[in-house]
């Protein structure tokens, strides 16, 4: 999700997923969860090429959410992440292997080593170039590298309130998004800007799931990420975003007063929408999947 420059924030004073105080339990609570009909499209794609299922790769994995599910399918998931912190969340199965490591070095793996590469709500924070070479590099002979990612989210049935929380993102912490966040054609585009190179991959597939903002709801398909949370669940997540922190946190190192800015709309859309903490709303968020074969 987000937007603007970042000028105003530097990579060293921004809050990132792998400072030691993050709070990766809220992360793991608060996020949304990607449904089985996103993966089921993965394994799909991935049948159609290749028989095999044996071994399964997630980079990035966070808190191990979507490791959980490949483990499901596949005989053998390992699982890397630059963060020991958000590891230190991630759920535990017998044939799940983590360990800590950067995105564009996978030297702990041999060539030719896994069928699938999975990489979720994350490829914006990598040097794509290296890591692209690197997935090409561990996947088999006709493997798969499946890529997705989600930006700012649609509360279904209410147009005013989505605009709101639109504004939220690109004007008020439109400076303090973390570097990877703040680039506006990756993310914000839906991964436009990324390019896979003919030398490395084939059957090049492309899912995107928009907004209408004239219409006021999502342009097409129901988007691949959905859920029905509470008001106040709702609130939660917007808690976890890189900018809310980086937001607070500049204020607080300055010791001055600050009103707590996703509070505040919160209270708004109570009195104009007339919502409540325990009220149910459906929320989707613009998605992009790509899906790519090894040449």
């Amino acid at each position: 999700m987000s937007t603007t420059n970042n000028s105003k924030i530097n990579r060293e004073n921004s809050t990132t997923f792998s400072d030691s105080d993050y709070n990766s339990a809220a992360y793991n609570a608060y996020r949304p969860t990607y449904p089985s009909r996103l993966f089921s499209k993965i394994y799909d794609y991935h049948a159609s090429h290749s028989p095999s299922f044996s071994t399964a790769l997630d980079v990035a994995t966070g808190t191990g959410y979507t490791a959980k599910e490949l483990s499901k399918k596949f005989q053998q998931v390992y699982a890397t992440d630059i963060s020991q912190v958000m590891l230190s969340s991630a759920s535990r199965t017998s044939n799940i292997q983590y360990s800590v490591s950067a995105a564009e070095d996978l030297s702990q793996f041999q060539d030719s080593t896994f069928d699938l590469v999975t990489v979720g709500q994350a490829l914006h924070w990598f040097d794509r170039e290296k890591f692209f070479k690197e997935a090409w590099r561990v996947l088999k002979q006709s493997g798969t590298l499946a890529i997705w990612a989600y930006s700012s989210h649609v509360v279904n049935g209410y147009p005013v309130a989505t605009k709101k929380f639109m504004k939220l993102i690109v004007e008020t912490f439109g400076d303090y998004w973390n570097p990877g966040n703040s680039k506006k054609l990756t993310i914000d585009n839906l991964y436009r800007d990324i390019v896979f190179h003919d030398e490395l991959f084939r059957n090049i597939i492309w899912e995107r799931y928009e907004f209408d903002e004239k219409a006021g709801q999502m342009s097409k398909n129901e988007s691949l990420l959905n859920e029905e949370w509470s008001v106040v669940r709702l609130k939660n997540y917007m808690k976890t975003w890189s900018a809310y922190k980086n937001y607070m946190s500049k204020y607080q190192k300055e010791n001055q007063k600050v009103e707590d800015p996703i509070d505040k709309l919160f209270e708004e859309l109570k009195k104009e929408e007339g919502w409540k903490d325990d009220q149910i709303l459906k929320i989707s968020w613009l998605f992009v999947l790509a899906l790519v074969e090894k040449k």
